[in-house]
């Protein structure tokens, strides 16, 4: 940890713990993203390389094999709460840039917002189990990777 955070934070003039605990939703929040901070940190698949001396496929290759250890680390503690997974996730990105991000900043909130009722009782529970992966795609014309300057 920084020595200069934990001086500030020793130092603040007010109770960080109850500050944390209100940010978290709780104390019982607290403790459990902790709990699933603490599988992420002792984990040796999710140690960070030094981004420096990685080139970019090999940057994405091993943000790609972070994210399937992420979802099979995920299901094996059986954490399923949007919440836990952002805490989870959090942590064991680091610094890489996260494959999977556009299926839970877009795909998912999509179903939840545009799905009937019987689409949601279908589809959501296998996005949010990770048992289907949503993407993205463009399909505008002269938008996208593939398209040619006018």
């Amino acid at each position: 940890m920084n020595p200069d955070i934990v001086r500030e934070r020793e130092n603040a003039s007010f109770n960080l713990e109850l500050l944390t605990n209100i940010l978290d939703g709780g104390e019982d929040k607290t403790n459990r993203r902790r709990e699933i901070e603490s599988l992420v940190i002792g984990d040796p698949d999710f140690q960070h390389e030094d981004l420096n001396f990685m080139s970019r496929s090999e940057r994405y290759d091993a943000a790609v094999k972070k994210s399937a250890q992420m979802i099979l680390k995920l299901r094996e503690y059986g954490i399923s709460d949007p919440e836990e997974i952002y805490a989870y996730k959090r942590v064991a990105r680091g610094e890489f840039q996260e494959p999977l991000g556009v299926h839970f900043v877009m795909f998912v909130p999509t179903l939840h917002s545009q799905c009937t009722p019987e689409q949601h009782q279908k589809w959501v529970p296998l996005a949010e189990s990770f048992q289907m992966l949503g993407t993205y795609a463009q399909t505008e014309l002269g938008h996208g990777q593939f398209c040619s300057p006018r």
